[in-house]
């Protein structure tokens, strides 16, 4: 067997491992309990020609929203891969959870190995698929989005460090390529994400022998990476001000103030499964994992130690990197740390758009990365291979024993099918309740007793059919629907305005015959309603792009065909020299 597989069949066992809850029949309970009506709505929207989808029906109690144009998609994307080979909804939703750990072991074993070898590789990628944070995301948050950004964290370091070593093009949009998958999967990630990376650029920069072109490309590759996200970030930013979004996120239980983890919470805390709470009231844990931070520290401890003995001692060039590449990730550990707590209060206050992450210990997911890192990191710094093997034993069976407990769920929902986490009834009541934040601005909203805004709406007001005549005689017929398109026939006396069960919200079209009509939405919900004329008439009400995503998409489409232009020229230029 091939030396270079055994490390992949190992993070491979890991992964199955840690995943085994995965395999019972049914779902457990999560927090984000939305993810398989989310797939559902998904997979309609493309089927119905939406691409990339941004309007789903059913959300929204019933009348659906443009979920697709706020909501990152690539981890629908890839259930929705699953699913078109023949999977379940929710059989895809935990091959997307599954997938998520495999791969992002694979990555960091990846970004470890480039730096200190395969041992320490193979200890770094159990360390990030057994960190705690990683079984709160998956079995107690269901946090899917947020499980596989641990994917693209490591690689993102990894091509820009080899970026900078070696200044190639592939580098360049390797790590585009990356920053740009990170976006599409959790902006709340990708957001802090960018707070911690020019700090690690800045760094490889200055040890780099090519300052400025390493700066050009660093640069070039981040503008690359807004360029291929931007169909999705434009519109996400530009018609935020149309949702309710802001009085949601940002007030009230939502606000980042109430949810800093208290330093001891870091350290160790009580496993739960409740949710995130003012002061020490937390239902969940927050640890970052012992074995992480001694180990971490211990890395420090060690990096210290040979730059120090370096005046005594030559160290080459390479190994007084790798001692200081430690020190500067024990920086980026602290400092991500730092942030879940409220002495970091002043940078969330400054940084505004930091608000929308709601809660300050999302920085966990970075302790987690860097936490990882460094225990790769001592295991190079024993420097004696005998030392680093027995090491690398002894931390994977600490690890095993301290944290396989707790990957595993609270309840399971063995009786649960697509079914029934699909129906009309659970997606337009139950997970329209749980997540209604892009419903149009606007809308009547009241405070409920735990001082949160609440969509004043009751379940007699779920829509029963798509189209509502609300007075005089006119006859519908021939009523077809997608996600994004309502088609009917009217046969009307007189003039009758006709109410399409759907909120307005911009790239909602009305035709009569072809012909283009206003849409009115003075009524309390928002809805689309048209002015029906006498006579016979076909009416279509369709959703199009807003001039912002016909924009984002053509900025997306043009840096790809940008990308592959270039990269065709540079290969004739080589082949020519």
């Amino acid at each position: 067997m091939k030396k270079g597989l055994i490390p992949i069949l190992l993070i491979l066992f890991f992964s199955i491992l840690v995943s085994l809850p995965l395999l019972k029949p049914g779902l457990f309970i999560i927090h984000d309990d939305q993810q398989i009506a989310r797939l559902l709505l998904f997979d309609q929207a493309l089927k119905a020609g939406q691409f990339p989808p941004r309007w789903v029906d059913e959300l929204g109690f019933g009348f659906g929203y443009p979920l697709f144009v706020f909501y990152p998609p690539l981890v629908y994307m890839v259930g929705e891969l699953f699913h078109l080979i023949g999977f379940s909804f929710i059989d895809s939703i935990k091959l997307v959870f599954f997938t998520s750990i495999f791969a992002s072991g694979l990555a960091m074993y990846i970004l470890v190995k480039e730096f200190w070898g395969r041992y320490a590789g193979i200890v770094s990628a159990f360390f990030y698929i057994l960190v705690p944070y990683r079984a709160i995301d998956v079995y107690i948050r269901g946090a899917l989005a947020e499980s596989f950004s641990f994917v693209w964290l490591p690689v993102i370091l990894w091509s820009f460090y080899k970026l900078v070593k070696t200044n190639k093009t592939i580098y360049i949009y390797l790590s585009a390529v990356f920053l740009a998958l990170l976006m599409i999967t959790h902006n709340l990630i990708f957001l802090p994400f960018m707070l911690i990376l020019p700090f690690y650029l800045l760094f490889l920069i200055w040890k780099s022998n090519t300052k400025i072109l390493s700066t050009a490309h660093c640069l070039l590759s981040t503008v690359l990476a807004l360029g291929l996200s931007a169909f999705f970030w434009a519109p996400a930013i530009l018609e935020k001000k149309f949702t309710i979004v802001d009085q949601l996120l940002l007030v009230n239980l939502a606000n980042y103030n109430i949810h800093f983890v208290f330093p001891q919470q870091l350290w160790n805390w009580p496993w739960g499964f409740g949710g995130s709470a003012a002061g020490l009231a937390d239902g969940i844990s927050f640890k970052i994992g012992k074995l992480h931070i001694v180990l971490s520290v211990m890395s420090l401890f060690f990096a210290i130690i040979y730059l120090v003995r370096n005046k005594l001692k030559s160290y080459t060039r390479k190994e007084i990197f790798n001692f200081q590449f430690s020190i500067f990730n024990f920086f980026l550990f602290v400092f991500s740390a730092f942030m879940t707590t409220s002495y970091s209060k002043l940078i969330w206050d400054l940084v505004t758009p930091l608000g929308y992450l709601q809660f300050p210990w999302r920085f966990l997911i970075f302790t987690s990365l860097f936490s990882s890192i460094l225990a790769g990191a001592f295991i190079y710094l024993l420097k004696l291979p005998i030392l680093r093997l027995i090491a690398s034993l002894i931390l994977i069976t600490l690890l095993v024993v301290t944290n396989f407990k707790l990957f595993k769920p609270q309840t399971y929902r063995p009786d649960l099918t697509d079914e029934i986490a699909t129906s009309k009834k659970i997606i337009n009541w139950d997970v329209s309740r749980s997540s209604f934040e892009y419903v149009p601005v606007g809308l009547p909203l009241y405070k409920s007793p735990n001082d949160t805004n609440l969509l004043r709406i009751g379940t007699c007001q779920i829509p029963r059919e798509k189209v509502r005549l609300i007075q005089g005689t006119t006859k519908i017929e021939n009523l077809k629907g997608s996600p994004s398109k309502i088609q009917f026939t009217s046969n009307a006396q007189k003039t009758s305005p006709v109410r399409v069960n759907v909120f307005n919200f911009p790239g909602w079209q009305a035709k009569i015959d072809g012909q283009k009509t206003i849409i009115q939405d003075n009524n309390p919900y928002k809805l689309i309603t048209i002015d029906v004329p006498e006579g016979s008439h076909q009416i279509e009400v369709v959703f199009t792009n807003t001039p912002v995503r016909t924009q984002a998409n053509t900025i997306t489409i043009g840096t790809i065909i940008t990308m592959i232009i270039i990269y065709i020229l540079r290969l004739r230029w080589r082949n020519i020299r």
